[in-house]
């Protein structure tokens, strides 16, 4: 009868110690819910994967090795466009749109040719690089319009 009891008064403090823990997560994150956080923020995004290996030297690298970095790179073409339209307030950027175009065409040809290890891989391992130096041109040319934007250069607000 003890051992009953000891057991069901530890277990009802181990019931209160951790619903009281459960409230120690710390404060809820607020705001954020969605928002775009505009051309600046996108710039920095493809400044950071314009150190990546795949953009620096894609013809020294297996093209499976990239698929990653293909992946990451989805969101930019959209987004490049977004900025492009003027869906944040500003002025239509004809560049910026061709450069988001043809990095999105890129994207897709890499993809439609199995270049990516989870498709397989594909056996034309050349065209596969070309489409990499594809990308890399296509990144480098939406990181030059981004950075003609006034939002981005500091020149404009």
């Amino acid at each position: 009868m003890r051992i009953r009891t000891l057991l069901v008064a530890v277990a009802g403090v181990l019931v209160v110690l951790a619903s009281a823990c459960s409230r120690e997560a710390g404060p809820m994150p607020s705001g954020g819910g969605g928002e775009d956080p505009g051309p600046a923020a996108l710039a920095t995004k493809v400044r950071a994967l314009t150190e990546d290996v795949c953009y620096r030297s894609p013809a020294d690298i297996e093209p499976t090795a990239c698929e990653k970095y293909v992946t990451q790179l989805g969101s930019i073409a959209g987004s490049a466009r977004d900025v492009a339209r003027g869906e944040h307030g500003r002025e239509d950027h004809a560049g910026l749109t061709e450069a988001a175009k043809t990095l999105d065409e890129a994207l897709s040809t890499y993809n439609s040719a199995q270049c990516g290890r989870s498709a397989g891989g594909s056996t034309d391992d050349e065209a596969c690089t070309q489409t990499l130096q594809d990308i890399a041109s296509a990144l480098g040319d939406v990181q030059s319009e981004m950075q003609s934007l006034p939002e981005v250069s500091g020149q404009g607000g």
